[in-house]
C-alpha cells in the first residue's frame, strides 16, 4: 500500500487584550508541495462578549472579512470539533498530521485556555493533537547565516518575528503582518514550505511543554555565529 503523505495543519490565533482569550482562530492543511486539505477561519462569539480584541485598529477589516466570506462566526465548541474533524477524517484516511504554528506554544497554550475558560469541558479534546512543531524554531534551525532583518526594540537582536521571516524568504521588505488569523496562517503556511525544502529534521514534540524557550535568542546566536 502507498505511504500516504505527511500534512501540516497551520495554527494562528490572535487574542483579546485582558483575558488572552483566542477571539479569531484560522489555520489550513498542506503537504510539503503547498496543496491544500481543509481550512478554517472563525471568529469565536462567546469571547467577544467577554473581553476586546488585542489589536482592536483591525475590526473594520474583520467586519470586511465577514462580509467577504473569509470568516464566519462560530462556537469555541464549534471550532475545535470542526479542526478535530479534519484532523481525525486525514488520519483515518492514512495521514500523518503534524500541528503547527509560529510561536507555537502560544497558540497550544491559549486555543485549549480558551476552550475550558468558556465551557468549563474538561474532557479531552485536544488527544489528537500528539505531533507538533514549532514553526518558528524549525525556521530558526535551516534560516541561512546570512539573514538579515531590523532589530528588535533593544537593539540587541535580529527580529525574527513572522514578519521578518516571510520578508527575507520571499524578498518583499516592505510586506506587513495583519495579525488576522486566515492571513496570517498563509504567510506561515509559506515560510514552513520554505524551511521544508532544506531538508533540515523536525523538532516535533508531543506537548507544548517541550518546546524550546527563547526561540528568537537561539536563532540570533546562531546567526551571529557566522560573525564569530
Amino acid at each position: 500500500m502507498k505511504k500516504k503523505k505527511t500534512l501540516f495543519v497551520v495554527l494562528d490565533i490572535e487574542t483579546t487584550k485582558y483575558k488572552r482569550l483566542a477571539f479569531d482562530v484560522a489555520w489550513t492543511i498542506t503537504d510539503k508541495q503547498g496543496n491544500d486539505y481543509g481550512s478554517g477561519s472563525y471568529l469565536i462569539s462567546e469571547v467577544l462578549k467577554l473581553d476586546k480584541p488585542y489589536y482592536k485598529e483591525k475590526w473594520p477589516q474583520y467586519l470586511l472579512d465577514l462580509e467577504a466570506g473569509k470568516i464566519a462566526y462560530a462556537t469555541i465548541s464549534e471550532v475545535i470539533d470542526t479542526l478535530n474533524q479534519q484532523i481525525s477524517e486525514l488520519k483515518a484516511n492514512g495521514h500523518r498530521v503534524i500541528l503547527c504554528a509560529y510561536n507555537a506554544r502560544f497558540d497550544l497554550t491559549w486555543l485549549p485556555y480558551t476552550y475550558l475558560y468558556v465551557t468549563n469541558d474538561r474532557t479531552n479534546k485536544f488527544d489528537q493533537w500528539n505531533d507538533l512543531l514549532d514553526i518558528w524554531a524549525y525556521w530558526g534551525e535551516s534560516v541561512p547565516l546570512s539573514y538579515e532583518a531590523h532589530k528588535t526594540k533593544s537593539g540587541r537582536y535580529l527580529s525574527t518575528s513572522a514578519e521578518s521571516a516571510f520578508r527575507y524568504e520571499y524578498q518583499q521588505p516592505d510586506f506587513v503582518e495583519m495579525h488576522i488569523g486566515w492571513h496570517d496562517v498563509a504567510i506561515e503556511k509559506d515560510i514552513l514550505l520554505k524551511t521544508l525544502k532544506r531538508k533540515k529534521k523536525m523538532p516535533i514534540v508531543q506537548s507544548k511543554e517541550q518546546f524550546a524557550g527563547a526561540v528568537w535568542k537561539k536563532i540570533n546566536e546562531r546567526v551571529n555565529s557566522a560573525t564569530v
